[in-house]
């Protein structure tokens, strides 16, 4: 709208006068034009002051300037004002138009498709080609997550698995570079799921001022819509581990509306929960469930279509887990015989997945190990690092912080912080703030401030209440079901002690609190990462009551212990590990791995040589070599193409000469066809920046008939200068119109007409 105006009022578009030059091409000099508008600004003056003494000083400054600025226009319209532009010379130059042909482009909007509508507005007959034909020489390509050169847009078919936009871009781009190439045109809906373009191919084209016009398809928003954006899960956990989905869902159109997630391992529903829709258009939701079988297993969230909803295959996505056959081993150190740690040993008795290795002080000079392999497991206390760091996981009990030299305080916090084991922290009157652990070393582990009491002492024997925070009820579950799983949580009976502690540091999360008969709350529950692992608290001793006072049949007291425990140890890397920078590639094959290498005390091998074995789902085996990374010690990286769909297991080997450091797996899956279905709407941010980082611009569909006007004056390929006259811009008309009719009507106000 606002460019036909200007084109009206201007004689030309706004495109023109931004690359062309303005200039004067009368042949006489432009300083007698000068000249000319002083004497007439002189005249004016002369004669309104001299022979007109009925008007006042203001009104014959008004009248003056009015008289002044329409002899300057005219004096500067016989100077021929003219706009100098470099112009195309037709069919010397070269015209890209690249059209969209991924799925998305299917979609049924209304009646019609966005494919169809394409299709119409690129008819080899239609007036938008025969227009550039007359032009340029223009070459149709299609893309989707590859580019083809068609002779028709009739070809298109819109089954393309990908929409690989800027990628596609730098491709065509790359095949055109040696031709007197005008510009390029992207017929597309902007839903890109592919890689981004190459920086060199668009500085490239930005340096030879190529520009980029888009024209945008489908609609800007769906008025009824359900999306799952994203699901988070861990790559690997215990069996039996409390995991978390992180499920982050979009909605458009459905405020006020409930919707119904459901999480599943295969075909079996592991959980549903209800959401309500707010005016939020993205919120995400928590769900947590306890894996049970081994092996690698595939999880997926979805949510239930609701009625007009404009596309339904957007409402799941997928998310590989390994629930790994290893054991796990944990560090349990005590300082004196409790009920606690009884039976928090007790509890992971029938847990195969992780062996509880204690170290429990009797008397001053005398321990009592259990869990230990050997004799000399554990003989000298706690071990030297090398040793310690074979452990996954700490668990320090009532002992003083002064039990452990400087040194080993030190290799603790190293053992969370570079080996990235977990730690947990527990209550009782030789530990936390009465055990002086906020004056260590390891106090930097420490999720809450620990200090003591008004007396110095925070350990509490009185009876408190555990209750979940909405962090906590995330987390934590005791049951399956939402409904049991509060159930048995409301059951518990109190603990029968309690640490004071005080507030949680930057980045801690708080999943439970202690709640005294008198309401007063106090955080006992909190965990936080720290370097490469984690660190947690439980403030009490008395979590052994639940075991005592429940039923035999009521399993509590057990679940809760192994989700704390295995919280601790899920995310501890081994010293070789390998991870993809994805789970789950939809529609891409790009694959970038990263490898960690260290040695047995988890110290950086920069020296050492990596191998990754990657096994396709189509039963072939290749090795790829990764290349140190020098900004990151001990890290690698290498990137492979991953072509047929299905699941990748990647090992990797790890050598320093002849010796072998260690070996990683891990997992990752390919699917195609499945990222068109999301963010299907017109992304015209993406193309609107496509277009003006280039000098171009972005059009819907429906205007494209602007098109070739706008390419017309493209500063790129074979163009010849040419001087187009100004003068008889309609704009001048309307100001001499304006500045004579506004002189009218104030002297006819005065009365001296």
């Amino acid at each position: 709208m606002w460019d036909s105006i200007f084109s009206f009022l201007f004689k030309y578009p706004p495109v023109a006068f931004s690359r062309g030059r303005l200039t004067l091409a009368s042949a006489w000099p432009d300083w007698v034009l000068v000249l000319f508008i002083l004497l007439a600004a002189a005249a004016v003056g002369i004669v309104l002051w001299k022979f007109r003494p009925k008007l006042e000083f203001l009104q014959k400054t008004l009248v003056g300037v009015l008289q002044f600025l329409t002899l300057a226009i005219l004096l500067l319209l016989l100077w021929r004002p003219s706009l100098v532009l470099s112009v195309l010379v037709p069919q010397r130059n070269v015209l890209a138009v690249l059209v969209d042909d991924s799925s998305s482009m299917s979609r049924m909007e209304g009646d019609t498709r966005r494919l169809d509508e394409v299709k119409g507005a690129l008819d080899d007959a239609g007036p938008l080609l025969s227009q550039l034909r007359e032009k340029f020489q223009v070459r149709l390509y299609r893309f989707s997550d590859e580019v083809n050169r068609i002779a028709s847009a009739q070809e298109l078919q819109g089954a393309g698995s990908a929409s690989h936009v800027e990628d596609s871009l730098a491709k065509t781009y790359s095949e055109l570079r040696q031709l007197p190439l005008a510009g390029i045109v992207v017929v597309s809906d902007g839903a890109q799921n592919g890689p981004t373009a190459s920086l060199d191919a668009m500085a490239e084209m930005q340096a030879r001022r190529i520009p980029i016009y888009t024209l945008g398809v489908g609609e800007q928003e769906f008025d009824q819509d359900l999306q799952i954006d994203d699901v988070v899960l861990p790559a690997s956990v215990l069996p039996e581990s409390s995991v978390v989905a992180t499920v982050t869902v979009k909605q458009n159109g459905f405020i006020g509306h409930k919707g119904k997630l459901e999480l599943r391992d295969g075909n079996s529903i592991l959980k549903t929960k209800e959401i309500d829709f707010g005016p939020a258009e993205i919120q995400t939701v928590q769900m947590n469930f306890t894996p049970r079988t081994k092996g690698l297993r595939e999880f997926t969230v979805s949510i239930a279509p609701l009625d007009g909803e404009s596309i339904t295959q957007n409402n799941s996505q997928s998310r590989l887990v390994e629930v790994q056959e290893r054991t796990a081993k944990v560090l349990y150190i005590e300082g004196e015989p409790r009920w606690e740690f009884k039976f928090i040993r007790r509890a992971m008795d029938d847990d195969k997945n992780l062996r509880l290795v204690s170290l429990l002080r009797t008397s001053p000079n005398k321990f009592y190990r259990q869990g230990v392999e050997d004799e000399k497991e554990l003989a000298e206390g706690l071990p030297p690092k090398k040793e310690l760091f074979r452990y996954e996981g700490i668990v320090l009990g009532s002992i003083d912080a002064s039990f452990f030299s400087p040194q080993q305080q030190e290799d603790i916090l190293a053992f969370v912080n570079r080996r990235g084991g977990g730690i947990l922290f527990l209550g009782g009157r030789y530990g936390l703030g009465d055990g002086g652990y906020q004056t260590s070393a390891m106090a930097d582990l420490l999720p809450l401030d620990v200090a003591g009491g008004n007396s110095g002492i925070s350990f509490q024997r009185k009876p408190v209440k555990l209750e979940l925070t909405e962090r906590g009820w995330d987390r934590l579950q005791l049951a399956d079901s939402e409904t049991t799983n509060r159930e048995y949580w409301d059951k518990l009976p109190n603990l029968s002690t309690y640490q004071m502690l005080g507030e949680p540091k930057p980045g801690a999360v708080v999943l439970a609190e202690a709640v005294t008969p008198e309401g007063k709350r106090s955080p006992v529950l909190a965990s936080q990462r720290f370097g490469r692992g984690r660190a947690m608290i439980f403030g009490t001793d008395g979590s052994w009551r639940w075991r005592m006072e429940l039923e035999s049949s009521n399993r509590s007291h057990e679940t809760f212990w192994r989700q704390i425990l295995h919280s601790l140890v899920n995310d501890s890397p081994a010293p070789v590990n390998i991870s993809a920078d994805k789970l789950l590639y939809m529609d891409e094959k790009m694959v970038r791995l990263t490898a960690e290498v260290h040695d047995e005390n988890f110290e950086p091998v920069n020296a050492a040589t990596a191998v990754a074995s990657i096994f396709s789902p189509d039963g072939s085996k290749q090795e790829v070599i990764l290349s140190p990374v020098t900004s990151e010690a001990g890290v690698f990286r290498a990137a492979w193409e991953a072509k047929p769909e299905g699941v990748y297991r990647v090992e990797v080997a790890a050598r320093l000469g002849d010796r072998e450091i260690g070996k990683g797996a891990a997992y990752f899956q390919r699917a195609n066809g499945r990222q068109e279905f999301f963010s299907s709407e017109q992304n015209v941010s993406l193309l609107t920046r496509l277009a003006e980082q280039s000098g171009g611009k972005y059009f819907p569909l429906k205007e494209s008939d602007s098109l070739p006007e706008q390419l017309s004056y493209s500063p790129a390929g074979v163009t010849v200068p040419e001087v187009r006259d100004l003068w008889d811009m309609p704009i001048w008309f309307f100001l001499l119109l304006l500045l004579k009719g506004t002189e009218w009507v104030f002297r006819k106000r005065w009365g001296t007409i």
